[in-house]
């Protein structure tokens, strides 16, 4: 990824993530209406690095022993532990389908540095015509202004198609 196709916010979150989590958490202290706006730009943000396949921004403020659990219909087994991991994963599923895309679908903050997000994923392979498309409730804990835990559950798991 040419960094010069990001845009800023995203250049700074990649070349000086301390930078970014710093801002991050003072963010958490400023009035519920701004927090609410920059939450969305940034969950708007990662949105738009997944979609171009920027997996790089997309992680660049997971913390280094992050908990997460992906998506059921992506992965069966239990939590992945750290920042790599979640990486390699997700580079995986990128060359296991050439159309990857997330919509931001409703955001809420639980509490301060906690989130729930709902999002639609497509996944489509024009080589083996695989595709799945769901719908997830992503629960986000930060700590220090990094996620230091994310875990998704289908929001119906009947609504999961393959």
């Amino acid at each position: 990824m040419q960094e010069c196709r990001r845009p800023l916010a995203d250049r700074v979150e990649v070349s000086a993530p301390r930078l970014a989590a710093f801002v991050v958490q003072a963010l958490t202290r400023f009035p519920e209406s701004i927090r609410r706006r920059v939450l969305w730009a940034a969950f708007d943000r990662a949105r738009d690095a997944f979609n171009r396949g920027d997996l790089e921004v997309v992680f660049a403020l997971f913390a280094a022993d992050v908990e997460y659990g992906p998506p059921p219909p992506l992965h069966g087994g239990g939590p992945l532990r750290g920042r790599g991991a979640v990486f390699d994963f997700w580079a995986g599923i990128f060359t296991r389908f050439d159309e990857n895309t997330i919509e931001n679908i409703s955001l809420d903050e639980v509490s301060s540095g906690s989130f729930v997000r709902r999002a639609r994923l497509c996944h489509r392979s024009s080589t083996s015509g695989e595709s799945l498309d769901y719908v997830i409730v992503q629960a986000t804990d930060l700590k220090g202004g990094r996620v230091v835990r994310q875990v998704n559950i289908l929001d119906d798991p009947k609504a999961a198609e393959v």
